[in-house]
């Protein structure tokens, strides 16, 4: 059995990339329910557009999440937001 860390909030999320801006390294992530994230993710990682993730969220900002064939993706948690909020902030920067 796991071990959660103390900053573990809920169960597992999952949703679609909708969009990514690879330079400055941030994506956001449509939840279901039609909440989406917006994340910083290391550089390296290969995420594109239509990709889908699940994971979890954790209280101090951070995300692990994973394509469905188990790649990683570590993340940080830069705010939820509405899909067009979101996408307006990636593109400002």
């Amino acid at each position: 059995m796991a071990v959660m860390p103390a900053a573990y909030t809920g169960p597992m999320h999952k949703g679609i990339v909708i969009a990514v801006a690879a330079t400055a390294g941030r994506l956001v992530l449509e939840l279901e329910g039609g909440r989406c994230a917006i994340l910083q993710f290391i550089k390296g990682t290969r995420v594109r557009a239509g990709d889908v993730l699940a994971g979890k969220f954790f209280n101090v900002g951070g995300a692990r999440l994973q394509h469905l064939d188990g790649q990683a993706v570590v993340c940080a948690m830069l705010g939820f937001r509405t899909r067009e909020t979101a996408l307006r902030m990636l593109r400002q920067g």
